[in-house]
């Protein structure tokens, strides 16, 4: 059966029996208007390792059966996947299920303790958390940028603004230069029209320091691309030329060019931790940040664009633990001591 590979679940319907691939069609559309597109891209990469995992196996990818799940999550464990990426592949496939308006064998007390066995025998509730790149580590990182090389230009644009704004790659890749206005004191204000957190698109306004804008003016005095994407690639870029010369305007950049850009830069800096340095490595060290400087976790939330306290404690239990009971009295005590002992 042939499928547009861009629709939700394109892979879904190329392997679904026809009432199923029917049923799918029929919901495409408000699938797409639904759930933003990278939601449906991580959707379909699940749907693909699932069925990669059952066809040469002879096993059926829908329904799945308790049985077949527990030997899926054993294989991707032994390929090193960890818990929040198998979380990922269980909530796809109980879509799926939904969508075939089948039983999700998890539903059952047999798929509940199967699952909460293999979670107590084979995974830690703890994710790797990125490296955060904090103000300190941000600014040793600008400043091994050559501010005459166009792609130290747009790197330096790229990570003070994504500090700043605190965005996730998503939204970083999402921007254009329309979104981004100034004020009367040299510092801008930036537009995001839809988050992870806001798929009703309300979007939000967040501030940009005059010093951040400066660095964004001369990237966009460089690419001279008046509007579209903010952040593009640079393949044709000379110096001393602008690509507006030329009649064309290069890609936007994607999310793992994001990521890379993040790693690469901040390895050539020489950033501590920098192989640990992800895409949300600049939203990480700015919460950090804030938390530091004492500001409230609700200040936080609000600022990162945050729905849960979850993952902004997590962020500052470093922090929160250099500021806890125990750290307090022994600094007391310590401030007490005299000299020398």
């Amino acid at each position: 059966m042939s499928h547009d590979p861009d629709q939700p679940f394109g892979e879904l319907q190329g392997l679904a029996p026809h009432a199923l691939a029917e049923r799918l069609q029929a919901l495409s559309l408000d699938f797409e208007l639904a759930y933003a597109k990278n939601t449906r891209r991580t959707w379909r990469a699940d749907w693909r390792v699932w069925c990669g995992y059952c066809v040469p196996r002879g096993l059926p990818f829908l329904p799945a059966t308790v049985d077949s799940l527990r030997a899926f999550l054993l294989d991707r464990i032994e390929h090193g996947r960890v818990r929040a990426t198998l979380e990922h592949y269980l909530a796809t496939l109980a879509l799926a299920h939904r969508l075939a308006q089948l039983p999700w064998p998890l539903d059952t007390l047999e798929g509940r303790l199967m699952w909460r066995a293999l979670r107590r025998t084979h995974l830690s509730a703890r994710q790797r958390q990125a490296q955060g790149l904090t103000v300190d580590a941000l600014e040793r990182l600008l400043g091994s940028l050559n501010s005459s090389e166009p792609r130290d230009v747009r790197d330096a644009a790229l990570v003070s603004l994504a500090y700043e704004t605190m965005c996730r790659r998503g939204e970083l890749v999402a921007l254009k230069v329309e979104d981004l206005t100034r004020e009367a004191d040299g510092s801008g204000r930036l537009f995001l029209p839809r988050g992870k957190t806001d798929q009703e698109g309300a979007g939000a306004v967040v501030y940009v320091s005059p010093e951040t804008m400066t660095l964004i003016d001369r990237w966009l005095a460089l690419a001279a691309h008046p509007q579209g994407a903010l952040f593009r690639s640079i393949p044709h870029i000379r110096k001393g030329a602008h690509l507006e010369s030329e009649g064309r305007y290069p890609r936007a950049l994607t999310d793992g060019d994001i990521a890379r850009i993040f790693k690469r830069r901040a390895l050539a800096a020489g950033v501590e931790g920098a192989a640990n340095v992800s895409g949300h490595s600049t939203r990480v060290g700015a919460a950090q940040d804030l938390l530091g400087g004492n500001f409230s976790v609700a200040a936080v939330m609000q600022q990162g664009r945050w729905k849960s306290e979850r993952m902004v404690a997590r962020y500052g239990e470093r922090i929160a633990a250099g500021q806890s009971a125990m750290a307090q009295l022994l600094k007391r005590r310590r401030s007490n001591e005299p000299n020398g002992t």
